[in-house]
């Protein structure tokens, strides 16, 4: 949760009680000197936890009594996930932790570790050692003779792994000795047994001593970098593979800690050595399949998503162990069942009919419409998270809210359960202190954990069930969260003791899929419209029931759990598609509030749960035109939201204030069109008492189309809350001529206002054209005068379909990052500040796509947008026209000046319009290239 800062104008000296949400700079929000790198780190003592782990078991801070673990396992001792295994796609995992050494049996907790991301890629060549001595790549080892004695005839192949590359300290600085920048060699070659490699380990120059280091699935090997004997920061295994008889190398590694912890919540056992501080099933074994660059953000990398999911299901198949993959990743939707990487998941599911493959819903709530892919896959086990609640109390499904940050479906009938977000977990020793972690990435891995039990049950209890029916299972045991809808909490929270007592009665779940039948719905397995109905043809809707062709015909009683939605009494599928036709009441449904309906699908035994569930969103929505709009007081359930829709023009400024009532503090967010967080500002804002708290947009900024307010109240009180929605007083745009800059306003307020226009910096255009997964770099200075640095990224939003992740990194001459963001839309910003007259310095900017089919060349395109933002700004003047009068189009000729500021090559002055009416001030920034001149290069 991000703090209120207080914005002032770029042209006037001002300060409003409201966030100025605006990508031109705030002077008061620049903090000196952060452009400098963590490269020199001064020694530090050995890291401590956040909590000791003897607490956190004490205080439950691994919240496995959310979902019924304690009870199920105290009746089933050895249904803990044993004969299991436990796929983790995701940053790569530390196996050096206590806690993912062993499993509740003994045996082995990580089969294996491969990586297929490619950061640990080792490039080898061929070296010839001098002496006792090697050198690589100007580093020279002694004790060689160590090497000699698993091949004394060679070949020899000597690499480096370079800390420079892999992002920023504590992780890069792989050794420990408070230094990111240092070169490791290893020193490759075919031992009796097969590949080794040999690295000096203890950081004293030679080689002497050392162990030889095999393939992690054939030698279960690990090592580490580390000086004055201590522990090593980092564990790291090796994978070895082969080019004719050349050897490959990449080491595997978690540089990024997120792996570590997601999968010490999966299956986790003694973690940190801690009898009974176990993460949900510590019986299972684990599968660590690194599928993450870290070094680039932690994006996912070309086809490494199904290259490890391939992996996995061969790898379990060849030794007959029940599978369960995990996926704690997603990037956001932006058109809903569209995504490539959506689309094989689900192949593979279907032909994989016993995986069960969970996967996180994403942090982009809590506004609806923002699940992410391949979170959207149908076949897929969705999990959004909860809050957990206080175990010392009695618990309840009031007890456990939501969690503010969990992505909601809309389009999409998603997640379809909810399990805590929060836990303490496992992570790499570099990143101790760090072992409490939120989002859906840790429920995804709890739900991994259960679904992880049940087949663990079944399994010794002589039963079998496929993956749809482990997924009714969770849902039709679930526990309902009060005041939440489907799309916010799908089914509700798991009960593991209940979902295996369901399954201890045999049953198939039918595989039938759900579509919403409109030429223009594509992939939406859910109805959404945010805006309301517009006619009297809105009021139908019809889905299309898909199912095998085999299936015997089935006649369902359908339910509806809202007055305004309406169903046939029931509905039969005799054909592979089945028709079904839902109306609408518009005079039941609530007045300004977003209502979500579901008509459920019943067999004959109801105990089997629905069969299918068709879920409906009708929004209601306010102009954000020129004038006030303000909604009456809103109630809010306590750990619960309201909605409110607020539709923009494109280009106009607008500003939302929250009126918080009572003593409560009160979470509000804004939700752009596509569902993405607001871009250019913090996403959400806490109030108390008498604080208002605001959004208020430049013009630049605002996409035309329905915005969504969020209010989200505390877990423990109810709240209320009163939005005040103000559209500027007028629509403004400005562009340069021959003759100077030309400001259009248009007064819609019938008021007077005050017009200013300045020079703010500079602005860059850079169109990007690029194929496949090659990185995309753009280089430019940023000038001594510049103190705050945007890019801003866009593409088609029908584009991003075929990616699975895109990274923006700012890097600076020597390629060490200054900033990076991973892209979750089609649309992506960065922000870096610089000190204020600091040396002019050469920069880059970073593109790192990755794309859904392994080896894809599809071209893609983008659009850079580069802007210098100086400290202050200079005004211009006005040469002729003047204030407008009420009612009319008014232009104003402003005299244009040479940049106060020297611009870079392809840079051009960027502006900023200011209209001021009663003390208020709105914004919009302009670009003002030379009327000449292109605007792209």
């Amino acid at each position: 949760m991000r703090s209120i800062c207080c914005a002032a104008s770029l042209l006037i000296v001002g300060c409003a009680a409201t966030t100025q949400v605006k990508p031109s700079v705030d002077p008061g929000r620049i903090t000196p000197g952060a452009t400098a790198t963590r490269d020199q780190l001064p020694p530090s003592p050995e890291p401590r936890f956040s909590q000791s782990p003897e607490l956190a078991l004490q205080l439950q801070k691994m919240p496995l009594y959310s979902t019924g673990i304690p009870e199920f396992l105290r009746a089933h001792p050895t249904y803990d996930g044993r004969g299991v295994l436990l796929a983790i796609l995701d940053s790569g995992l530390d196996a050096g932790i206590a806690g993912l050494d062993s499993t509740s049996t003994g045996d082995r907790k990580i089969l294996d570790l491969r990586d297929f991301s490619r950061e640990g890629r080792i490039v080898l060549a061929p070296v010839v050692p001098r002496s006792d001595s090697i050198t690589v790549g100007g580093v020279t080892l002694a004790g060689f003779g160590r090497v000699l004695l698993f091949n004394a005839r060679g070949p020899w192949y000597g690499g480096m792994l370079r800390e420079s590359a892999l992002g920023k300290a504590p992780a890069a600085d792989v050794d420990g000795n408070g230094t990111v920048g240092d070169s490791l060699v290893v020193i490759v070659t075919r031992a009796s047994d097969g590949w080794i490699l040999m690295a000096d380990a203890n950081r004293d120059g030679s080689l002497a001593g050392e162990r030889p280091v095999h393939d992690y699935l054939t030698g279960r090997d690990l090592f580490g970098w580390s000086s004055h004997g201590r522990a090593p920061r980092l564990t790291v295994a090796a994978n070895f593979s082969e080019s004719g008889e050349t050897p490959r190398l990449d080491l595997f590694f978690d540089t990024s800690g997120h792996g570590s912890h997601v999968a010490g919540i999966a299956a986790g056992y003694r973690i940190y050595g801690v009898k009974g501080l176990n993460g949900v099933a510590p019986g299972a074994q684990i599968l660590g399949l690194k599928i993450a660059n870290n070094a680039e953000g932690g994006l996912s990398t070309t086809g490494s998503m199904i290259e490890a999911l391939d992996y996995a299901i061969r790898f379990a198949g060849r030794r007959r162990l029940p599978l369960v993959v995990n996926m704690s990743f997603g990037v956001g939707n932006e058109i809903e069942g569209t995504a490539r990487i959506d689309r094989m998941i689900d192949s593979v599911l279907e032909q994989h009919p016993e995986l069960v493959f969970t996967i996180s819903a994403g942090n982009d709530g809590p506004g609806l419409s923002t699940v992410g892919f391949p979170g959207s896959a149908v076949r897929a086990l969705t999990v959004g998270a909860i809050l957990p609640g206080d175990p010392a109390e009695a618990l309840g499904a009031r007890d456990e809210p939501v969690a503010y940050f969990s992505s909601r479906g809309g389009e999409l009938a998603k997640p379809e359960i909810v399990t805590p977000g929060t836990a303490y977990s496992t992570v790499p020793l570099w990143d101790r202190g760090n072992e409490v972690n939120s989002g859906t990435s840790m429920a995804s891995p709890h739900a991994g954990g259960l679904a992880a039990l049940l087949l663990s049950a079944l399994r010794q209890a002589g039963l079998t069930a496929d993956a749809r029916t482990i997924k009714q299972a969770l849902m039709v045991t679930a526990h309902p969260i009060a005041d939440e809808s489907i799309l916010d909490q799908g089914a509700g929270i798991p009960d593991v003791g209940a979902a295996f007592r369901w399954l201890s009665t045999p049953r198939r779940t039918p595989d039938i899929q759900v579509r919403v039948a409109r030429s223009d719905s594509l992939g939406f397995t859910a109805v959404y419209r945010p805006t309301g109905l517009a006619s009297a043809a809105d009021t139908i809707v019809r889905f299309e029931l898909i199912r095998p062709a085999d299936l015997p015909p089935a006649t369902y009683a359908l339910r509806s759990n809202s007055d305004w939605l309406v169903a046939p009494a029931t509905v039969t599928l005799a054909e592979p598609r089945t028709a079904i036709d839902l109306r609408y009441r518009p005079a039941l449904l609530p007045r300004n509030e977003t209502a979500t309906g579901v008509v459920s699908g019943w067999p004959a035994d109801t105990s089997e749960g629905p069969a299918f569930r068709l879920v409906n969103t009708i929004g209601s929505a306010v102009s954000a035109q020129t004038g006030l709009r303000e909604t009456a007081a809103i109630s809010i359930p306590a750990g619960s939201q309201r909605r409110v829709r607020i539709v923009a023009d494109s280009g106009k400024p607008f500003e939302v204030t929250a009126h918080v009532g009572g003593k409560q503090p009160l979470l509000v967010f804004l939700h752009e069109p596509n569902g993405m967080p607001l871009r250019g500002g913090a996403p959400q804002i806490a109030g108390a008492g008498e604080e208002d708290v605001s959004f208020k947009l430049d013009g630049r900024d605002v996409v035309g189309g329905p915005y969504e307010v969020v209010s989200v109240a505390p877990p423990t009180h109810p709240s209320s809350v009163r939005l005040v929605i103000k559209g500027a007083p007028a629509t403004f745009d400005a562009r340069r001529d021959a003759s100077g800059v030309i400001a259009r306003v248009r007064n819609e307020s019938g008021g007077e206002h005050d017009l200013r226009l300045g020079l703010v910096g500079g602005e860059r255009i850079v169109p990007i054209t690029s194929s496949g997964s090659d990185t995309v770099t753009t280089a430019f200075d940023v000038p001594s005068w510049a103190t705050h640095v945007t890019v801003d990224m866009t593409m088609d939003p029908a584009q991003w379909s075929m990616f699975t992740d895109l990274g923006l990194m700012l890097s600076d001459s020597a390629g060490r990052e200054i900033e990076s963001a991973p892209l979750n839309y089609a649309f992506g910003r960065l922000d870096a500040d610089f000190e204020a007259r600091h040396p002019a310095q050469a920069v880059a900017v970073q593109l790192f796509p990755g794309l859904a089919i392994a080896g894809s060349r599809e071209r893609w395109r983008a659009t850079l947008n580069i802007r210098l933002y100086a400290e202050s700004a200079v005004p211009l003047s006005p040469a002729s026209g003047g204030a407008s009068a009420p009612n009319d189009e008014d232009t104003t000729l402003f005299t244009m000046i040479a940049s106060p500021w020297p611009l870079g090559r392809f840079f051009y002055p960027l502006g900023l319009m200011e209209i001021e009416e009663h003390g208020e001030v709105w914004t919009r920034e302009i670009p003002l290239p030379e009327p000449s001149g292109p605007l792209m290069r």
